[in-house]
């Protein structure tokens, strides 16, 4: 029964040694203040993306409606909150949109091969 139990709690302690790296990080949010612009949130806290603004701009539209006036031109309310865009999301997004689509090998094989 003694060794069960420290079986037991051995587990549970490598489950809990592990259990911070498979826990997702919470999203990364943005208190919009007066005089914030889009361009500026997008350099604070995606500075370093390899990808296009315009992409990065698109994808903070589209995951906060509610955050932006609805003419036009469309601007930053000042006091709401900012939900930041996955960045590794967006990258596998844009880079899988990029690939052309070859068949694959079974598909090929009821192909009509010429000498």
């Amino acid at each position: 029964m003694k060794v069960i139990n420290r079986i037991r709690r051995g587990s549970l302690a490598a489950v809990l040694a592990v259990s911070p790296a498979v826990v997702l990080a919470a999203p990364q949010t943005y208190n919009v203040r007066t005089g914030d612009t889009l361009d500026q949130v997008i350099r604070q806290t995606m500075g370093t993306s390899p990808l296009k603004v315009e992409l990065l701009r698109q994808a903070f539209i589209d995951q906060n409606p509610k955050a932006f006036t609805k003419t036009s031109p469309r601007y930053l309310m000042a006091g709401s909150v900012l939900t930041v865009p996955n960045h590794d999301e967006l990258m596998r997004q844009h880079l899988s949109a990029g690939k052309p689509a070859t068949p694959l090998m079974d598909e090929r094989k009821n192909w009509v091969r010429f000498p």
